[in-house]
């Protein structure tokens, strides 16, 4: 079996991670965690666990509500540069086997990051491990609807990113979170089109209002569960 280099790749990305990401998706997103998902969570002083932080878009976030965070990535460079720049705690570790004791944190968050592992689902179940009873899941990925899409952009050489691509459906998310005991599971998405299409972004702002009835439509979907204790 051909060994994947989990880390070298994302190592490799470094200063142009940005460049792959849009800030009108990066907000779109945080709208999902933090106005849809978990509008009502009481941040201030709880142990928050953020996996995949990439260059700390999500963190900056978290850390204005006043949550203890520790921020995880793959790629040390990243980890080392989010939490010097926040003052925060960092760690570096794969998110299929996150170093940390069962019921570590209060919330666990994830934007963006199941879908470049080897295994979303097991991912999934290392972030209900981690969090503890009373606590939150919340994370955001691509649906795999669109997977026909991607390969498409791959073939035709227009999507420069070049790591791993595990998408996985809405309905599959949901019952990995029931598998693993989690309750109260809540379901909304973003972008019915490609938010590529500029012009169209003001109109599809006013969908994702409908996040909660249209996301297995939607290109992205949040997810966010609460488990039980």
């Amino acid at each position: 079996m051909k060994k994947v280099d989990k880390t070298g790749y994302f190592e490799h990305l470094d200063g142009k991670f940005d460049e792959f990401m849009s800030d009108y998706d990066v907000n779109r997103r945080k709208n999902l965690i933090f106005s849809q998902l978990l509008p009502n969570f009481y941040w201030k002083n709880t142990k928050v666990l953020e996996v995949g932080c990439g260059t700390g878009r999500f963190s900056e976030e978290i850390m204005g509500y006043g949550g203890q965070l520790t921020v995880l990535d793959i790629g040390p460079k990243l980890v080392e540069k989010v939490a010097g720049r926040l003052g925060c705690q960092g760690k570096v570790g794969d998110a299929c086997d996150l170093p940390f004791p069962d019921d570590s944190f209060d919330i666990v968050v994830s934007s963006e990051c199941i879908e470049h592992t080897l295994d979303p689902e097991k991912a999934i179940g290392e972030m209900c491990r981690v969090c503890r009873p009373g606590g939150a899941v919340c994370l955001t990925t691509p649906n795999k609807l669109w997977y026909p899409v991607l390969w498409l952009s791959i073939k035709l050489k227009l999507r420069r990113f070049a790591g791993i691509e595990n998408w996985i459906f809405p309905g599959r998310a949901k019952a990995v979170l029931r598998g693993q005991g989690l309750e109260d599971i809540t379901l909304s998405g973003c972008h019915l089109w490609p938010f590529q299409l500029k012009f169209t972004r003001p109109l599809l702002r006013r969908v994702d209002t409908l996040g909660r009835l249209l996301y297995p439509l939607m290109i992205n979907f949040g997810i966010a569960a609460r488990k039980p204790g």
